[in-house]
């Protein structure tokens, strides 16, 4: 991440904690039970590993002609990188490190243009509590291996307010110098469900697509859902997991990108007061799309609970499972 005027960041661990359950097909074919005691064939599988944004990545496809899946594996490796350009804090060239170096983002992508858009909508929603301007405060955080000094706070809270963001066609604009905006609890979801589509238009409707959030599409192994567990560092092996059926989950817990060596203060902050939550904290949010439920699991770790199930009803996501420390994960619907 990077702000603008601003030193590039060091890169941190992704902050989700999910692990993939019946999804851990071997390329070329598998045969899965499907269930009920008989087991079938099951398509041949194509995957791809790498990394997108900072975090490891993933695209896993069931289909019966294995060369034309990977033709379109192909294609979403290439939709990835193209989006990286757009989005990326790690590549100085991207449009949103040319945003925050200028202040200005001339003739933006119609992409950058959309999640710029939805990821304000997504401030209002939540009361700022979801705030793509949060980079400043990210910035003082990880400089400081002690507690910021209070006047450096205030004057880095001074510049976080999505408000702040201007976006049209002609140009993006950044309302105050020294603001920064990071998409990375949004952008993952985001690309996640283009990768998604993109896949669905080419003929391969069995997906599990990982691009630092997850989206199921179609059947998983031996015709199930895809089946994801969740790993909530509150609740080793409690067991936790949901079914994908053509939607995503996305999980947000701050001790996956911590600032110190207790996680006291991590790279989850609230946005209304520049701390952090309890670095066991997380929430893992399902919903209709990745990026919804990206931009969701951010907002719930700094949301107590009584608010965190009124968002999940006003923004239409399914369900949620929030934890904390010697608290039992609490499903939210």
């Amino acid at each position: 991440m990077t702000g603008s005027r601003a030193a590039p960041p060091t890169r941190l661990p992704r902050r989700r904690a999910l692990r993939v359950l019946a999804a851990s097909a071997a390329v070329g074919g598998i045969a899965a039970a499907t269930g009920r005691g008989a087991t079938r064939r099951a398509p041949a599988a194509a995957e791809w590993r790498g990394s997108a944004l900072g975090a490891e990545a993933k695209v896993l496809l069931l289909h019966s002609d294995p060369a034309a899946a990977r033709t379109a594996l192909g294609a979403a490796v290439a939709e990835i990188g193209r989006l990286e350009d757009e989005f990326s804090l790690f590549r100085p060239w991207s449009a949103l490190s040319r945003l925050n170096r200028d202040g200005r983002l001339e003739r933006p992508s119609l992409d950058m243009r959309r999640l710029l858009a939805e990821a304000l909508r997504l401030g209002d929603l939540t009361g700022g509590a979801f705030d793509v301007t949060i980079q400043p405060l990210w910035l003082l955080h990880a400089r400081h291996a002690d507690d910021p000094p209070p006047a450096a706070l205030a004057a880095a809270r001074a510049l976080v307010d999505y408000r702040g963001v201007d976006v049209g066609a002609a140009g993006v604009r950044l309302a105050r110098p020294g603001m920064a905006v990071t998409l990375n609890g949004i952008a993952q979801g985001y690309i996640t469900d283009r990768v998604a589509g993109l896949l669905r238009d080419a003929g391969m409707p069995d997906a599990l697509v990982d691009v630092g959030e997850l989206r199921g599409s179609g059947s998983g192994p031996g015709g199930l859902p895809w089946r994801v567990g969740l790993d909530h560092p509150a609740a080793p092996g409690a067991g936790l997991g949901v079914g994908l059926e053509e939607a995503a989950v996305a999980t947000s817990a701050g001790r996956g990108g911590p600032f110190t060596a207790d996680a006291r203060r991590h790279h989850i902050i609230d946005p209304r007061t520049g701390g952090c939550p309890p670095a066991d904290r997380a929430a893992s949010v399902v919903a209709p799309s990745a990026t919804l439920a990206d931009a969701l699991a951010t907002a719930m770790t700094v949301l107590p609970p009584g608010e965190a199930a009124a968002l999940l009803r006003r923004a239409g996501a399914a369900r949620a499972v929030v934890s904390d420390a010697g608290v039992a994960p609490r499903w939210l619907a």
